[in-house]
């Protein structure tokens, strides 16, 4: 087995855990081609760690392809775990192949103390400040435990927030997330930052209805 340990840490791009479906297909140093399933389980903008249902070697051509997006890049196999069926990829061209959204490198840094504004405009967008706004987070633990905790939710894209939290929370969840007053808006975990930093980790939320930054 070569170690991931070594290529993990010559990272150059936020990473996100987040699961694709993906197919893989390549040819094997005796000359066999091999296709199959696969799934994503952290990615950057530079490649991919993944789960495959066919054995991958260590600088092997593949072909990746997003099932979903219809879309597909070549990679290289720089490193693997057999027995746990995951392999490390390097994409040929670095880019946001993944189609999702990722943190600026120095996000959290940007992160206030205390907690921005926002208002709910006529044409149903929910405004909020560049620096963001505190909010309550109220869903269920991936463990079955209701939970509720305040946050600082970051705007990161049109329908898109992140926000730190304490307990592990599950990718697709629906969570609520408070604004205050009457303000209750659902959302969808849809990537989470890996490791946990300090107890705590960072999550991508969906919501329905857009933002608009002011």
């Amino acid at each position: 087995m070569t170690h991931p340990r070594s290529h993990e840490c010559a990272r150059r791009s936020s990473r996100v855990l987040v699961s694709l479906p993906l197919s893989v297909a390549g040819q094997t140093s005796d000359g066999a081609r091999v296709s199959g399933h696969a799934q994503t389980v952290v990615v950057n903008r530079h490649g991919a760690r993944i789960r495959s249902s066919v054995p991958l070697e260590t600088r092997m051509e593949v072909r990746v392809s997003l099932l979903e997006a219809f879309r597909w890049q070549a990679a290289k196999v720089v490193w693997a775990d057999p027995g746990q069926n995951e392999y490390g990829i390097e994409l040929q061209r670095p880019e946001n192949f993944w189609g999702i959204h990722f943190p600026p490198e120095d996000w959290e840094s940007r992160i206030p103390v205390t907690g921005g504004s926002w208002t709910a405009s006529t044409s149903g967008e929910i405004c909020i400040s560049q620096s963001g706004t505190t909010v309550a987070l109220r869903g269920e633990s991936a463990s079955g435990i209701p939970f509720q905790e305040e946050g600082m939710l970051i705007p990161v894209g049109d329908c898109w927030g992140a926000i730190m939290v304490s307990p592990p929370i599950g990718l697709n969840a629906n969570v609520s997330v408070i604004f205050g007053g009457q303000l209750v808006e659902g959302a969808t975990i849809a990537a989470i930052a890996h490791p946990r930093e300090a107890g705590r980790c960072r999550i991508w939320l969906q919501f329905a209805r857009p933002f608009r930054v002011v």
